[in-house]
């Protein structure tokens, strides 16, 4: 009897100190992570989105930074480096951005309120053609000079052919 009442004792107190972590999980989402980005290697001046998911009627603030001393005027969200919007019912906030100059950026989205970094991402802006990921654009045309060359030494060839068959046939004939 004793043991019973052991085990079911254990098992009540058990039971009431797990039920407030239950409590605290219930309805608690990780927004860890939940940004996408239209590209992460725009052209300069090219504009793009960015787009997370956090709790929905939250107010969300992009802040987009560079490594390089890369002035505050080279980067638009709407005008400026920072930026807050709501999102809407389903959780969603959407931002477009123009990064204006070569450099690489960092775009860091929190949820206002608590803090919580719910997106980082990183974005290269290539300053040239040569500079753009996947290296320099493939080689297209042809030299038109080796090709004038070889056109001009058959018209030559052609022309004194038929000089001299001329002269020829009148010499024959």
């Amino acid at each position: 009897m004793r043991v019973r009442r052991a085990v079911a004792s254990a098992a009540i107190v058990g039971a009431l100190v797990l039920s407030p972590s239950v409590a605290f999980g219930y309805g608690a989402e990780d927004y860890t992570d939940t940004g996408t980005a239209s590209t992460t290697t725009p052209a300069p001046g090219q504009s793009f989105t960015i787009r997370v998911v956090g709790p929905a009627g939250a107010d969300v603030t992009l802040t987009i930074t560079s490594s390089a001393n890369i002035p505050d005027s080279a980067i638009q969200i709407a005008g400026t480096k920072s930026l807050t919007r709501t999102t809407d019912a389903s959780g969603v906030a959407v931002f477009t951005v123009t990064l204006n100059q070569a450099g690489t950026f960092t775009a860091v989205v929190t949820d206002t309120e608590s803090g919580e970094v719910l997106s980082t991402q990183t974005f290269q802006v290539a300053g040239s053609i040569a500079e753009a990921p996947g290296g320099n654009l493939s080689s297209t045309g042809s030299e038109v000079l080796p090709l004038a060359l070889g056109a001009g030494a058959v018209l030559v060839l052609g022309s004194g052919a038929v000089v001299y068959a001329r002269r020829r046939q009148h010499a024959h004939g």
